[in-house]
C-alpha cells in the first residue's frame, strides 16, 4: 500500500478475490471495533450502518401481483372443490 491509510489496515498483499482497495484488518486495528449491548457493531465509536434495500420494478410488481392473485384463486377453488365433494358425496354414484 502506498500513501496514508488507516492504522487498522495491515500492510499485506491484497487477498485473492478481494476488491481493489480492500485490505485485511491488523490485530492492532481490532481495537477500533466495538460491539454495543444490543449487538450493533461500532468502528471508532460510531455505529456501522449497512443498508440493503430491494425495490421491485413495475414488471416485477405486476408479476408478483398476478402470482399472488393466482394463488388466492387456486386456494379458493380447492376450498370449493373440497366443500362440493363433501356435500354431494354419494349422490351421483
Amino acid at each position: 500500500m502506498t500513501g496514508k491509510h488507516h492504522a487498522a489496515l495491515r500492510d499485506a498483499e491484497l487477498p485473492h478475490g478481494w476488491p481493489e482497495g480492500v485490505y485485511p484488518i491488523s490485530t492492532d486495528g481490532l481495537s477500533h471495533l466495538g460491539v454495543a449491548r444490543n449487538g450493533e457493531l461500532h468502528w471508532d465509536g460510531k455505529p456501522i450502518v449497512t443498508r440493503k434495500s430491494f425495490t421491485p420494478t413495475l414488471g416485477q410488481q405486476v408479476w408478483g401481483g398476478l402470482i399472488g392473485l393466482s394463488a388466492i384463486l387456486a386456494a379458493g377453488a380447492a376450498c370449493v372443490s373440497a366443500y362440493a365433494e363433501e356435500e354431494f358425496r354419494g349422490q351421483y354414484t
